[in-house]
């Protein structure tokens, strides 16, 4: 669900103060498309759109080092000098060809946190981005931008997180060639050059970067050039604060592995133990019946270390993370909803985690090869008012002495429960293992828990894949522009409803992490980051929600706004069991109004 905001928080609960003017140049927010990422990398040739006059030459294409320097070009290659590593020169700067360098020094677009944006759409500019780059080595991400217009002027923008840590910056331009060297410049001062050389160097002791939240404009002169900074604030977003809850990224498994016949026979016979669907998972609790097949069950042909199909089950069954019209029965008592399977007689918790296809199991080495000595027992199939029983009816524990077991699985497609049932079991134990595994196992790699004691851990909750519930936003909160905030992983109201409500909480103060701790609540280890100012709601149909904010042209520049969002769902529903008051939240943002 979409929902507009644009202007509760301006007109609404609090005041974001005074309106303000934008200043005249500052950084564009549309960044446009990445180009790339990486270290140490100039990219391909891009086309600017236009002719950018500069030192008495004009130029149609830039090759945009990661570095933050630009080469301009005209077609062909990149002038000498590569990527610029690693720190700004002005030897360098004049030997080669025409450069200009807005920040340049050993950066670092870390792919997937970094990249490098290029963007001629916007009519009269071409912007080239440097968005949330490193320094190499160093710890702060920040985002560096440079504007070039087809009057050959050049504005350099610099967000609030630019620091130097321990490399040289130089920030000018030059058209090359091996022009004279100049002295620097302090080009926060706004005065005028007669070199089409113009440069300054920072660093982190003598000369620190002076243009944090700055856009210096530089103008051609003709020879030399005219420049002046100005504020612009940029805006920007701080994660803080962690979500609840994050459970394992694999669906669980559940288990318990019982060793010898002698302590699983008098332990499940007469017993059941049923697998309730509750959150995308099970719980397991001791409950069910054993139905005895009726004269109209069919044998299913199994031989020993084998799996076969049932017949197409009258009413499909759904199981977390899918469905399906036919099971797979193996002779050692497990049943899937999928072929692949491993067929070993051997129980372990490595296989059964890792098995392909979703199933359930009491796995020990049965035979019921009706050629074998014993004759073997039957694996019967029937289907009964949307219940489908598998029942091994006196099967025999292979080199057991003629022991046997029978027991029942059935899948109820009216409500998704699967029961084992457990009637007759033997207590010999057969000569070549001792151990019977009971269980369930999604399908893929599954985490392992151990072994869990069915006769003291029931009633039990399958632990479920849960990720945290997370806020973002696809932009700062820029004046003029609008920004869009996800809250991802939004759990249903209730189990099988199919909707999500979910709360955005906005406020001009936070609560500084960790939070305030919601546990007296009945939320534990949930907290609250920011305070309750205003609070929007979303519900809808999926477990993301969109929330989005348009900002006037003229709100003020500077201003923090925290923000972070909650779900609200049936009290003690979630896959684990947690939460008694039934809500949960989010990380939190910190945000900054800015001009670009």
């Amino acid at each position: 669900m979409r929902k507009s905001i644009t202007t509760v928080l301006l007109c609404g609960a609090f005041s974001l103060g005074a309106t303000a003017s934008l200043q005249a140049q500052c950084g564009e927010p549309d960044f446009g498309p990445s180009i790339g990422s990486g270290d140490d990398t100039v990219f391909p040739l891009q086309s600017l759109g236009f002719a950018f006059p500069f030192a008495g030459a004009t130029y149609t294409d830039v090759f945009i080092s990661t570095n933050g320097l630009i080469y301009l070009s005209n077609g062909g290659t990149p002038a000498s000098g590569g990527s610029g590593c690693c720190n700004g020169d002005a030897t360098i700067l004049v030997g080669g060809g025409p450069m200009i360098a807005p920040f340049w020094t050993d950066l670092n677009a870390v792919s997937g946190t970094g990249s490098v944006h290029f963007n001629t759409s916007i009519p009269g500019k071409a912007v080239i981005t440097w968005k949330n780059v490193y320094e190499f080595g160093g710890t702060v991400p920040r985002t560096i931008q440079c504007q070039l217009s087809p009057g050959g002027e050049i504005y350099f923008s610099y967000d609030g997180r630019v620091t130097i840590a321990t490399h040289n910056v130089l920030v000018g331009c030059s058209e090359g060639g091996g022009a004279a060297v100049p002295a620097a410049t302090d080009i926060t001062a706004g005065v005028s050059t007669s070199t089409d050389t113009l440069y300054e160097l920072f660093d982190s002791a003598t000369n620190p970067f002076d243009m944090v939240d700055d856009t210096l404009l530089v103008v051609p002169t003709a020879p030399g050039w005219a420049w002046a900074a100005s504020s612009c604030p940029a805006g920007r977003n701080t994660n803080y604060g962690t979500g609840c809850y994050t459970s394992p990224t694999n669906d669980d498994s559940a288990y318990s592995m019982i060793a010898t016949a002698a302590v699983w026979g008098p332990q499940l016979q007469g017993t059941a133990l049923s697998f309730v669907p509750t959150g995308g998972s099970y719980l397991m609790v001791s409950a069910g019946t054993y139905v005895p097949p009726t004269a109209a069950a069919t044998p299913l042909t199994i031989g020993d270390d084998a799996i076969v199909s049932t017949p197409t089950l009258a009413v499909p069954f759904v199981y977390p993370g899918g469905v399906t019209s036919v099971l797979q029965v193996c002779s050692n008592g497990h049943v899937a909803v999928a072929p692949g399977n491993s067929t070993a007689w051997g129980p372990t918790a490595a296989t059964m985690l890792g098995n392909p296809a979703t199933a359930w199991y009491s796995w020990t080495d049965y035979n019921p090869d009706a050629t074998s000595v014993y004759g073997g027992g039957q694996v019967l199939f029937e289907q009964v008012g949307g219940i489908a029983y598998i029942t091994w009816d006196n099967v025999w524990h292979f080199n057991s002495g003629g022991a046997t077991d029978t027991f029942q699985f059935q899948f109820d497609a009216n409500n998704g429960t699967v029961t084992i049932a457990w009637d007759t079991m033997a207590t010999v134990d057969p000569s070549t293992t001792t151990n019977l595994l009971v269980g369930y196992s999604p399908g893929g790699p599954s985490n392992d828990n151990g072994s869990i004691n069915l006769t003291s851990a029931l009633p039990y909750q399958v632990p479920v894949a849960q990720a945290a519930l997370a806020l973002s936003a696809d932009h700062p909160l820029i004046a003029g522009s609008t920004t869009n905030f996800s809250i991802a992983n939004i759990p249903e109201v209730a189990p099988g409803q199919g909707v999500h409500v979910a709360v955005q909480l906005f406020s001009a103060t936070q609560v500084p992490a960790p939070g305030f701790d919601l546990t007296p609540l009945g939320m534990p280890g949930c907290v609250l980051l920011t305070n309750l100012d205003v609070l929007l709601p979303a519900v809808g149909v999926s477990p993301v929600a969109t929330i989005s904010w348009s900002i006037p042209a003229n709100a003020p520049l500077g201003l923090m706004v925290y923000t972070q969002a909650a779900s609200l769902f049936q009290p003690n529903s979630l896959p684990n069991g947690q939460n008694a008051f039934g809500g949960i939240t989010s990380n939190g943002i910190e945000m900054m109004t800015g001009s670009w």
